[in-house]
Parts: structure tokens; sequence; C-alpha cells
């Protein structure tokens, strides 16, 4: 790239910075004028037992996956990849909320409890998801510099079906749903990454033979690049593809909050993605909450919100071709 074209990139991603902070900031001045300020910033208080009783479920729901195949056989493993890929999200949202420190206020401990309960098990280095995560949102739908954007105006044009497929196919995002951020990350954490699976693999073995053991480890490994991948590429475009970059309300969007979709494509509210840009830091639990006080304000409510994930004009995978068609 030329040193004009860099200035001009580097002045258009400013500029992008810069209308991302001021939308949220014309957020904050309604919600003081409204009196839900206070309100708002107290959902924002981190509860760390909330975290722990949502990992301890998605983990027993793995376990019980495991022991079910190792119960009736490979008979159970499709049921099993299902539920444990589909609970590996779940602790993926539930890191992605700790890397906004919205886990506990003790950082120390919390990096510990992360590191144990979400990314040494996903591969996944805190400050490297954080400092990449954090750029998403500095610079939202910037191409140049947002890590997260993967619009794709042809596959757009094809229809939701092709768009969810270039995504399942795309390397980059199939290596890190695989692999996590294994590769970028520290030799430290690396090695902690190496140490947990030694220690929960030898854990397993030495209480339930070497078989189990094997088991869980493939059976962790498949859910990875079926389940687990399918369910990321769908969340990560419906997040934000389709939509028209420029702005952070028109550039996010809200989905479906009732339903028993919900919790196997958005585990843990991580559906309400247009309020998580504004307010990053309410943990998940308190979400719901949140999206009711907003609702109030005007540019909110006319905000991308979807009401369903498959059916009708307002529905998610609708959203992310209607301007395309």
């Amino acid at each position: 790239m030329s040193s004009t074209g860099l200035s001009v990139s580097k002045s258009s991603a400013s500029t992008r910075s810069r209308t991302v902070l001021g939308e949220t900031a014309e957020m904050w001045r309604y919600a003081t004028k409204a009196g839900i300020a206070a309100e708002l910033k107290t959902l924002h208080h981190p509860r760390p037992a909330r975290f722990l009783a949502a990992a301890i479920l998605d983990w027993g729901l793995i376990i019980l996956s495991t022991g079910a195949v190792l119960q009736w056989g490979w008979i159970a493993s499709p049921l099993a990849i299902f539920v444990i890929g589909n609970r590996q999200r779940a602790l993926g949202n539930l890191l992605h909320d700790a890397s906004h420190w919205s886990m506990d206020v003790h950082r120390k401990r919390a990096a510990g409890i992360a590191n144990v309960l979400f990314c040494w098990p996903l591969s996944v280095s805190m400050p490297v998801y954080r400092r990449e995560h954090n750029q998403h949102h500095r610079f939202l739908g910037n191409p140049a510099y947002d890590p997260d954007f993967i619009q794709d105006e042809g596959d757009l044009r094809r229809g939701p079906l092709a768009v969810w497929w270039g995504q399942v196919r795309s390397w980059p995002l199939f290596r890190e749903a695989v692999f996590g951020n294994f590769g970028r990350m520290k030799r430290s954490a690396q090695l902690g990454v190496a140490a947990w699976w030694i220690v929960v693999l030898g854990l397993v073995a030495r209480f339930g033979g070497v078989y189990a053991a094997l088991v869980f480890g493939a059976l962790w490994l498949v859910s990875k690049a079926t389940v687990f991948h399918g369910i990321t590429a769908f969340r990560e475009i419906s997040d934000h593809v389709g939509l028209t970059p420029g702005s952070l309300v028109g550039f996010s969007r809200n989905h479906p909050f009732q339903g028993w979709l919900g919790p196997v494509f958005h585990p843990h509210n991580n559906g309400y993605h247009l309020l998580h840009h504004l307010t990053p830091g309410i943990p998940f639990h308190a979400i719901p909450r949140a999206h009711e006080l907003l609702e109030s304000w005007p540019p909110y409510a006319a905000g991308e919100q979807c009401r369903s994930y498959f059916s009708g004009r307002n529905s998610a995978v609708a959203s992310w071709v209607e301007r395309w068609s």
C-alpha cells in the first residue's frame, strides 16, 4: 500500500473509532436523562457465582455426553457431539464475557478461573483474545482494522445458505475453531494449554480408563471441528454481516430472545450483540434487563432487532441478505 493510501486508511480507522465512541456516549447521555443510567451501571457489577454456575452446567453436560458414549457406545455419538459442540460454544461465550472484565472484580482470580474453565481447554490465550476483540469493538466495520470483518458481497447475493457455507469452508475460521489462537499465544500460555490437557486426560484415564480418555479427546476434537465450528460461523455472520458499515447501531444486530434455538446458536444471552457493543461490560446474566431498559432509546429500538432465526421477514437469515437481494 502506498504511503498516501496508508494515511487515508488510518484516517478512516480513526474516524470509525470516533463514531463508535460517539454513539456509545450518546446512549449514556440518553440513559442519564431517562433516569436509567444508575441501573445500567449497577448491571455491570460482576457476579462470579453466576459465571461459575453457568460453567459448571456446561461442563456437566459435556461430561454426561461423554458418559453416554461410554455407556451406550458410538450410537450415542451424534447427540454427544452436538451437545459438546454447543457447550463448547457456550464456554467460548463465557470466555468472551470474561474478556470484558465482567466475571470477577478480582482480576488475578478471574484470570485463573478463566484459564482453567474456558481458555486452556479451548486453546485460547486471554491476552491475545482480548487484544483482538477490543480492536473489533474499536474499529467496528472497518475492513482494514476490524479483525472480525467477514462480509463477502458475492455470497450475500447468493442467499443465506451461501453466506453460511462460505464461512464454514473458510480455512482461517476453521483453524481458529479447532486450534484457537494457540499459534499466536506466548510460550507460557501454550504450556498452560498443554498442561491442562495432560492433567485432564490423565485424570480421566486414572478414574475411567485409557479408553475413556481417548473417547473424551476424540469427542472434543470432532465437536470443535463440526458443531462448534458451524455454530460459530452462524454466530459470526449474525453479529454484523449484511448490515451497512459506518455506525455501531447500523452495523450490529440483536437476535431472538425467546425459544429453544437461542441456547443453540447464542448460549448465555450472546445474541444481544447490538446491546453488547453499546455496553460491552455487562455480564451475560444482566443483558436481558439492560435490553429492556434500552428499548426506550429510539435509535436502539430502531436497530436491527431480529425476532426469529429462520422464519419470517424479521428473521436473522433474512436480515443477512435482504439489503443485497
